[in-house]
């Protein structure tokens, strides 16, 4: 169960992230703790940057991961790199680990 805007949400399976992270931050909460605006999060996700949970009534769900990859591709994006470029990025890291 999770709590929006008073009211209780149940998350259940669609709630849990890999690695069992929980997708816990609704899109106003994730906007709020990212510093990102709700249509750059739509885009990044669009581009197959992000891929936050969803309810089943599929409203997005933004783990703290999410969080912080949402920050990253912001500076990077800050910093003149366009979004394909920022995927090989984050690809070439992932494969690093």
């Amino acid at each position: 169960m999770m709590m929006r805007g008073g009211e209780m949400t149940h998350t259940g399976a669609a709630g849990r992230r890999q690695g069992d992270e929980e997708a816990k931050y609704v899109m106003s909460v994730a906007v709020r703790l990212s510093g990102v605006g709700a249509s750059r999060i739509r885009r990044y996700e669009a581009a197959g940057l992000l891929t936050p949970g969803r309810t089943k009534g599929g409203q997005r769900l933004f783990s703290d991961g999410d969080i912080r990859r949402i920050r990253e591709v912001s500076r990077l994006e800050s910093e003149g790199i366009n979004l394909k470029g920022i995927k090989v990025i984050l690809d070439m890291r992932r494969n690093a680990d």
